[in-house]
């Protein structure tokens, strides 16, 4: 039952892993970023498995010129960016009614994939992975009972032993029936060519 789940979980982390693959990028880029110094956060993270660096930069805003410092994960930066300037667009957290200005958020101003394609690989992430974690949480819930409850499980599904062995039976005499009906018209067949002849 335990193993179950964890195969559910591992299943579902791989969709962040396959999706935070791909960084989303956005143009008209209103700031640039520096890092200082990363770290490594993998190798499981709310970003899925493998490698997280998670840089401290120096951001500074294009217009007003003003900066700050902020930690940017997801892979943004690796320790060779050191010291090099990335374009980026930062802006507000929250929804389209109400931002959150305790809350900034950044995204790439170029090496990354347009809003359309990440959404893209997004959906076919979440069908290639759902699909097998949905199949394993119920076959972790039927692990998760009894044996003598599995047996009755199984036998719902299947029929008991002797409704088992009477459909076999049953099959038996219907296939069997089906080689006498075949060797019936091979011999009525035949007699006919013999009549012709």
């Amino acid at each position: 039952m335990l193993g179950g789940f964890v195969i559910v979980a591992l299943l579902l982390m791989l969709w962040p892993t396959i999706v935070f693959t791909f960084p989303l990028e956005k143009d008209n880029p209103n700031g640039t970023a520096t890092a200082h110094s990363c770290e490594d956060t993998g190798p499981v993270t709310r970003r899925g498995f493998g490698i997280n660096w998670n840089c401290v930069a120096t951001i500074r805003d294009h217009e007003s010129g003003e900066t700050w410092t902020a930690e940017i994960d997801m892979n943004f930066f690796t320790p060779e960016d050191i010291g090099e300037p990335k374009e980026i667009v930062w802006g507000y957290g929250g929804s389209r009614s109400s931002h959150n200005t305790e809350l900034r958020t950044y995204t790439l101003a170029e090496g990354g994939v347009s809003s359309g394609a990440r959404t893209a690989i997004a959906i076919g992430a979440a069908v290639l992975v759902v699909v097998p974690a949905i199949f394993m949480f119920i076959r972790s819930l039927r692990w998760s009972g009894t044996q003598e409850q599995q047996r009755k499980d199984r036998e719902r599904v299947n029929g008991t032993p002797e409704e088992q062995a009477a459909k076999k039976k049953e099959d038996e005499e219907f296939w069997a029936q089906m080689r006498r009906n075949r060797e019936q018209r091979k011999q009525a067949r035949r007699q006919r060519k013999q009549t012709r002849s």
